[in-house]
Formats: C-alpha cells, sequence, structure tokens
C-alpha cells in the first residue's frame, strides 16, 4: 500500500471515530509546552488499546522515537520517518495529516507505519505528562490518546542540545571500505572519513585528506554498499578538569548523498 493510500485509509478511520475520548484507564496528567517536549527524545514504552491491552502493530517496537521540533514533531524508527505540524491548546494536541517518506520495507515494518499514521491522522489527541511524586528528578512519561481511547506512552530522555548546548555542524564522507586501526581497545576496523565542505549554493567545493574514525555515530549504521555524504551534529563534552581533552557526541542529522558501490570495480582492486 502507498504513502498515499495509507494515510487516506487513516483519515478516514479517523473520522469515523467516535468524539469522545473512550479508554477505560484514567491516568493524572499535567500539561505539556512545546519547549519542555523539544528537551527530549520520546521513546515508545508502550503502546495499547482502549482496555489495556498491547497493539499488536506497535507494542513489539521499542526503537520508534519521537522528537519535537518547534511547531514540528516527527516519528523515526520504523521504516519511515513520519512528520506533522502539531498545536497543543491544555492537554488537546491537534495533529495535521501527516507525510511520510516513501521507502519500502517488511509487510509488518509498513503495518507499523500505517498504525502510527492512523493513530495521529487529523486527530485531536489527549496528551500530558503523567505526574509523579518527584516530577522535578523523575524520568518525563508522556501520554497520548487518540479518539478511539489507544494510547503510547512515551519515555523522555534528554537531547544531546539539551544536555550538551548547541552541536557543530560538519559534512563527512563515509568510505564504504573499513581500514585496519589500533584504538585504545586494541585492534579495530575504524571508518574512512574525509570532511566536505559546500558554498552557500549548496554546492561541493572542497574534499579533506580521508583519516579513520573509531568513533561511532548516533542514529547512522555503517553499510559498505554505499558511498555516503552525511550531515552530523557534533556536540562537545568538556570535562570538568581543565587540563583534560574535550570528549566527543557525533549525531546523524541528514544523509544528504549516497550512492551505490561499484562492487566489480571493489573486487578488482582487492585482487
Amino acid at each position: 500500500m502507498s504513502i498515499k493510500k495509507l494515510a487516506i485509509t487513516a483519515l478516514v478511520a479517523g473520522s469515523l471515530a467516535a468524539c469522545a475520548h473512550t479508554s477505560d484507564r484514567k491516568v493524572n496528567m499535567r500539561a505539556a509546552n512545546a519547549q519542555l517536549l523539544s528537551a527530549y527524545d520520546w521513546q515508545l514504552a508502550e503502546a495499547t488499546d482502549r482496555h489495556g491491552r498491547p497493539l499488536a502493530s506497535l507494542a513489539g517496537n521499542t526503537n520508534l522515537k519521537l522528537n519535537f521540533n518547534g511547531q514540528r514533531l516527527n516519528v523515526s524508527g520504523g521504516c519511515n520517518n513520519i512528520s506533522s505540524v502539531y498545536q497543543l491548546n491544555g492537554e488537546d494536541m491537534l495533529i495535521q495529516a501527516p507525510v511520510s517518506t516513501m521507502k519500502a520495507c517488511a509487510p509488518d515494518v509498513m503495518a507499523q507505519d500505517a498504525a502510527v499514521v492512523s493513530f495521529m491522522n487529523g486527530q485531536k489527541l489527549h496528551a500530558g505528562l503523567l505526574n509523579t511524586e518527584d516530577s522535578q528528578h523523575a524520568e518525563p512519561k508522556l501520554w497520548i490518546e487518540n479518539r478511539r481511547g489507544e494510547h503510547l506512552l512515551w519515555r523522555g530522555v534528554p537531547t544531546a542540545t539539551a544536555q550538551y548546548g548547541q552541536p557543530t555542524v560538519v559534512f563527512w564522507e563515509i568510505s564504504p571500505e573499513t581500514q585496519a586501526c589500533q584504538t585504545a581497545q586494541g585492534a579495530a576496523q575504524c571508518l574512512k572519513v574525509r570532511e566536505v565542505t559546500y558554498n552557500e549554493q549548496g554546492i561541493k567545493v572542497k574534499n579533506g585528506v580521508w583519516r579513520n574514525f573509531s568513533g561511532t555515530i548516533d542514529g547512522w549504521q555503517f553499510n559498505p554498499s554505499e558511498n555516503q555524504v552525511l550531515r552530523l551534529n557534533v556536540y562537545e563534552i568538556k570535562p570538568a578538569d581543565a587540563s583534560a581533552e574535550s570528549q566527543y557526541v557525533y549525531k546523524l542529522d541528514q544523509i544528504i548523498e549516497r550512492s551505490a558501490v561499484n562492487t566489480t570495480k571493489h573486487k578488482h582492486k582487492r585482487k
């Protein structure tokens, strides 16, 4: 099923739903705000129907992540990234019709995407932070319930920006071939990376020198079948000891270039 058809189906389903929230579960919540929502990465912890039974299409995936940026929200961790504009009014969250990327995946993963769209699509949701005895120090939890009484419970993890401050943006080309290297933990296979420079018009003007990189890039997995250029957010972690060196956290912002590797060429190079 195409994403367009999926969205239409979800919209019809949403329009047939009752206007009132019908969950059998009663929770105490306090209203959230856009600034607080944007300070966390929200990871799916629970997905149930109005009777508290797991939603089969969502309950098995702990990789789903919800992010807020200004008046936009984004769901990732499934097959496609799903985004929408939202508005808060107290404990009401109005979601506009979501849009999605167009990748094709296994049927069960596509069904999960369809369930996310169906849950959100064009609905006024009931949303808020669960009350806790020590809300100042407790891990925040975001409750979102739709008109059918289905609910998603999300666990908040502070974003890198909230933890470390504003990042530096860099562009790295990643080689499809790794390089044997020595790290503090011993021998390893390092990524081969080089910095790419673009001008204000987005045209590539310079490639740096290839070097080994033994760290990790959050939100990204190495693919030896592709050449890729990544836009990364780099966060500096400054140590308490001024004489110690800073550490860095690398997070994927976007894959801006990707192309398949010429496997025949690489086979000849290895001979």
